[in-house]
């Protein structure tokens, strides 16, 4: 990277520690929606200009890369000191840790249950989103919960840390992958300096922060086949927020000559070990409030809107309907990979796009920290093209570009703050853009595939 490049990077990243000040200074952000937009979308452009800097094909030394992990680490610092307003998640997690302090399973009483009436108090309490419903979260998010609680109870910067620390780490383990698949290491600048995992984790504190360095570890031991830790790692991942689940049979090589059942097996068990105890201890079911979650709408794609006007014309609709249609997709692409076994690490990871595009583009309750998950896959995948601007090499119109797009633009959806009501041209923002480039993406496929056989 010429000396330039390496000023104008670091500019960017001093400029985006600048755009995190100023939402620190912000206080509630949910309060001033509008301001935190412009804020939002300030440190998107100034990523994306980052990012087009490190999509150029030149050598990285390692300093850059220490710089880029350096700079992400004072963004997410200053974003730890801010009040979790962009979501209540976090509130849940401390209490449902002070729940388990007390040796009370959090499947067992909603917050507002008489029994828990001794815990309540005036800062955390008035802040739980539901507390008439038993906790959503899985048993691995719950240990967590209980263990971070017992570290520091009912502090919420300490919350908001770990979800940050758990971020950064993912970042430690993508490097490594990166470098096993021989691309640059500074590309871990894409997922690194992304506003989506900043604000996502340091701010709002959500779980997927400790989701994260599971599912990147668990892509790094597929790359070296250790189909057991893999196994491992995704258990608990699943353990933890569920959707990871959706990869394992993209991720299973059932036809490998060794130890084929490895991966599901130890997958298989590490989940029952984390769900044994609270099956026991709870004396109820330990799904909690998941089943009426599913039914929940927010942020709806234009997609599901109009297959749901379609079903409602045949008097089919109904939330589940859309839900299983997904299902039957990702279970369709599933056989479909498991049957044409993929012929290396590369594009075991590129098909782990399939299910996660599905999920997203078929959920009727999409929330921003849903797409962190693709991040890193972002990171590793998306490809510069032949156009320069000066020193940024600009990305290329493929279906990577159009899933990068969107892992900005869906910070449109908190404009449900501003009137506390969906904002039509925000969806249509959001996702437009991706349809278009995914519809691209698809007619240039085929004519490459036409003109091959042609040929």
């Amino acid at each position: 990277m010429t000396r330039a490049g390496k000023w104008l990077l670091g500019l960017l990243g001093i400029l985006l520690i600048a755009t995190h000040i100023f939402a620190l200074a912000l206080g509630d952000l949910r309060k001033h929606t509008v301001a935190f937009e412009g804020i939002f979308f300030s440190a998107f452009i100034l990523y994306a200009v980052a990012c087009f800097i490190v999509l150029q094909p030149v050598t990285v030394d390692r300093r850059i890369t220490y710089g880029i992990f350096a700079l992400a680490a004072i963004m997410q610092g200053i974003l730890i000191f801010t009040r979790p307003t962009l979501s209540d998640d976090m509130y849940r997690y401390v209490w449902d840790g002070r729940v388990q302090a007390q040796g009370i399973s959090p499947y067992r009483y909603p917050p507002n249950a008489p029994e828990l009436a001794h815990l309540r108090d005036i800062e955390m309490y008035p802040s739980i989103n539901r507390r008439n419903v038993v906790t959503v979260y899985p048993p691995a998010a719950e240990a967590a919960y209980a263990l971070l609680w017992r570290l520091w109870p009912d502090n919420v910067h300490w919350f908001q840390a770990a979800m940050a620390a758990g971020g950064l780490s993912a970042g430690v383990l993508l490097a490594g992958l990166l470098h096993d698949l021989g691309r640059s290491p500074a590309r871990v600048l894409i997922y690194l300096w992304s506003p989506l995992l900043t604000f996502e984790t340091a701010h709002a504190a959500h779980v997927d922060g400790l989701v994260l360095p599971l599912l990147v570890g668990a892509w790094w031991a597929g790359t070296r086949e250790r189909d057991g830790l893999v196994g491992v790692l995704l258990g608990i991942a699943t353990a933890m927020k569920y959707y990871p689940a959706l990869l394992l049979p993209f991720l299973w090589r059932p036809r490998h000559p060794q130890g084929r059942w490895q991966m599901p097996l130890a997958f298989v068990g590490t989940v029952g070990a984390f769900y044994l105890p609270y099956v026991i201890t709870s004396g109820n079911s330990v799904l909690g409030f998941l089943p009426r979650y599913f039914r929940e709408r927010f942020n709806v794609s234009p997609l599901v809107s109009s297959l749901k006007d379609i079903l409602d014309w045949f008097g089919w609709y109904s939330p589940d309907r859309i839900s299983l249609i997904a299902v039957v997709m990702i279970a369709i692409l599933a056989c479909w990979t498991i049957s044409k076994p993929a012929p290396n690490a590369e594009t075991v990871l590129r098909r782990c796009l399939l299910p996660i595009g599905v999920i997203t583009l078929f959920s009727q309750n999409l929330f921003s920290w849903y797409m962190l998950w693709l991040l890193p896959l972002i990171a590793i995948f998306i490809e510069p093209s032949n156009i320069n601007v000066g020193m940024l090499r600009l990305p290329r119109l493929d279906a990577w570009t159009g899933w990068w797009l969107f892992c900005g633009l869906i910070g449109l959806s908190y404009t449900f703050f501003i009137n506390w009501k969906h904002v039509n041209v925000a969806v249509l923002a959001q996702f437009l853009p991706l349809y278009a480039i995914l519809i691209i993406n698809v007619i240039a496929r085929r004519r490459s595939s036409a003109e091959a056989i042609s040929s």
